[in-house]
């Protein structure tokens, strides 16, 4: 299973950067600065807010590759290293943490909560697994259940989805086991268990055959959910939107299911996500 998000190519450089006081900063995670009050630091990026995020403004600086703990934390639940600020006082008089490795401008004495980011920008590709909710969950099999839209490779139905699909194609289904295997489509019917798309698939889709449905595009235009708490993988549980209300904007490059527990979507930030600061 690939743990948090990496990056594929196209990082400027990595960088050292405080964080937010008393935020915790996951590694592998995207981070940026809270727009809605700017701080001295990093906090991960939360949920979008508004048609591409254009309430709050976030926009997102980089993936988190290390901190400058000396001793460093690991969350079991999340399987990730991280670092939580301890408070806007703890520097002086000596620090509670011990802090190494800083480089760059940064005064090597200076006890603060750090961390190194790689860069990203409108050209970086980033790979992030696709999760049902939490890190160790992934998305939900699904499973061949009657013939009422199995026949001509047009469609099938099963149990129900995390997420449901939109009349607008916006999501894929990959049919894991049987006659198909392997094959991509994009869906086009609001349902999370009622699957329809337009090209046909080779066979007949019949009972028993296994799928895999999550609110991404195979390539392009895609409106997603990372994890509201790590910032570490798509969440699969929340449905795609048309107009990107509520969702960060991706252009897909690569989506790869075939693999269950590590599924996973490589992608770049639409250009919107950083040009739009209100003056």
């Amino acid at each position: 299973m690939s743990v948090g998000i990496s990056i594929v190519h196209g990082s400027p450089q990595s960088i050292w950067v405080p964080i937010q006081t008393s935020a915790t900063i996951n590694v592998r995670g995207i981070v940026c600065l809270d727009q809605s009050g700017v701080t001295e630091g990093v906090i991960m990026l939360p949920d979008a807010s508004g048609v591409a995020n254009d309430s709050n403004l976030d926009v997102p600086l980089g993936v988190c590759i290390g901190t400058n703990r000396k001793n460093p934390l690991y969350n079991s639940t999340e399987l990730t290293e991280y670092i939580t600020d301890p408070g806007a006082s703890d520097p002086h008089g000596g620090a509670s943490i011990e802090y190494v490795g800083v480089e760059g401008p940064w005064a090597k004495g200076d006890p603060i909560a750090m961390v190194k980011i790689a860069l990203i920008d409108p050209t970086t590709i980033l790979r992030a697994p696709i999760r049902n909710a939490a890190i160790k969950t992934a998305p939900t099999l699904l499973t061949a259940t009657n013939a009422t839209h199995d026949a001509n490779g047009l469609g099938v139905t099963t149990n129900t989805s995390e997420c449901a699909s939109i009349t607008t194609p916006l999501s894929t289904i990959y049919c894991r086991t049987g006659a198909n295997a392997g094959a991509y489509r994009l869906c086009d019917t609001a349902s999370a268990s009622i699957h329809t798309w337009d090209t046909a698939m080779r066979n007949d889709c019949v009972y028993g055959d296994t799928f895999v449905l999550v609110p991404v595009r195979t390539h392009g235009f895609s409106t997603v959910m990372f994890d509201d708490t790590t910032a570490m993988f798509i969440d699969s549980a929340d449905d795609p939107v048309a107009d990107g209300t509520d969702r960060w904007i991706i252009d897909v490059v690569r989506l790869d299911l075939s693999t269950a527990g590590n599924e996973y979507c490589e992608f770049r930030f639409s250009s919107t996500h950083f040009t739009h600061f209100s003056v």
